[in-house]
């Protein structure tokens, strides 16, 4: 079998139509350790990009993305985001070229799976929302074991806690599902990139040797995802007149640790930070060798009308824009709601130097501009004044 795919070394970049297959069956000698070609590793990189932009896959691809989008209409809230930059999903993962990457099994296209978004989900619920607001914390062991009594009618209703309803316990599982985030086709020219990393100092890496600075930096390719993802969560709870508003702050909660804390590897160097679209900001996949885009800023302009949705924080009412921005109510009376509700606000104004909370709104649309005078108004108001 071996000699059958060397056999076919040449045409793997022409006739490749499956990434994931071609870095995992078609390496045809060594290409890393001692006395492996880093030639052979780039050509096995190529032909898996070039495999991504495969005619006949991306169009089998659609097919599917499109009967998976169908069916989270009925059941699921959902978001398309944009990567900022570059993301590595599976970097770690085992692998013959030691960086691996996280593809669809069945099209080879790039994936984020729902296990991994639930991580980020919950760790920056307890992380972030759950520093200002008891009941995003996660669970203490004595409040898991009050709520396991509670499960088998041996105690008292236990406080309530919203991290437990989104992620569950060890007891329970949890009532928001979070899918695999599937690539949105045709959203960026090529979804998969050549990257590199370079480490200075191998030897010491591996323990072998104390660092020193006539150690060699040795390049090592690999592949990092460009283009938009559709995140998606659903209710899997017990029916519930708000199991929308559960979900949709579920969506909102993996939207903002998406656009803060980034997911995969080498976030820290500002991978894998996935924002909204905004053709104002000007977000878009980058191409090998642009300067990485920002996150985006909050650019809706004064008396603009926007979806909200309400959430509390250090005792003041809060209100989150679609676009992950928080806001403040300033004039009007506080629309009845309960965290989650969702309702139709008015930007007063957009204080940019704000970074937390940057909308000021108000309940009413404010009046509209009034014309500016003719000049034989401005001729009338003259002579009045004489």
């Amino acid at each position: 079998m071996r000699r059958a795919i060397v056999a076919l070394k040449a045409k793997r970049k022409e006739h490749g139509q499956h990434p994931g297959l071609l870095l995992q069956r078609f390496l045809c000698e060594p290409a890393t350790g001692v006395g492996g070609n880093p030639d052979e590793r780039r050509a096995i990189l190529h032909a898996a990009i070039a495999a991504a932009k495969n005619e006949s896959v991306r169009a089998l691809y659609k097919s599917a993305f499109a009967r998976w989008s169908a069916d989270l209409l009925t059941r699921s809230s959902f978001v398309d985001l944009c990567t900022a930059g570059r993301m590595i999903i599976g970097l770690g993962s085992e692998n013959v070229l030691e960086t691996g990457i996280r593809l669809h099994h069945t099209f080879g296209m790039p994936i984020i799976p729902g296990s991994a978004l639930k991580g980020l989900a919950a760790h920056y619920c307890y992380q972030v929302w759950g520093s200002d607001n008891s009941p995003f914390r996660k669970p203490t062991e004595q409040e898991e074991e009050a709520y396991s009594a509670y499960l088998k009618g041996q105690g008292p209703t236990p406080a309530e806690n919203y991290h437990r309803v989104f992620f569950g316990s060890t007891d329970d599982s949890g009532c928001v599902v979070f899918h695999d985030a599937w690539y949105v086709p045709d959203s960026s020219p090529q979804p998969l990139v050549l990257d590199v990393m370079t480490p200075h100092h191998p030897q010491w890496l591996d323990g072998s040797a104390p660092p020193t600075d006539f150690d060699s930096p040795i390049p090592v390719p690999f592949l990092s995802v460009t283009g938009t993802f559709r995140v998606a969560v659903s209710w899997n709870g017990p029916s519930h007149p708000h199991a929308h508003c559960w979900t949709e702050g579920a969506l909102s909660l993996l939207k903002k640790a998406l656009a803060d804390w980034g997911i995969g590897g080498k976030t820290s160097s500002g991978y894998g930070r996935l924002v909204l679209i905004d053709a104002d900001v000007n977000v878009r996949p980058s191409e090998p060798g642009e300067k990485r885009v920002q996150p985006n800023e909050p650019v809706h302009q004064p008396r603009m009308k926007v979806r909200v949705v309400q959430r509390t924080i250090d005792g003041k009412t809060r209100y989150e824009a679609d676009d992950g921005f928080l806001g403040s109510l300033l004039k009007g009376t506080p629309p009845d709601l309960v965290d989650g509700d969702s309702t139709e606000l008015w930007i007063l104004r957009v204080d940019k130097q704000n970074k937390k909370v940057p909308y000021v709104f108000q309940t009413e649309e404010p009046p509209a501009p009034k014309p500016p005078p003719s000049k034989t108004e401005r001729r009338g108001n003259r002579r009045d004044r004489q």
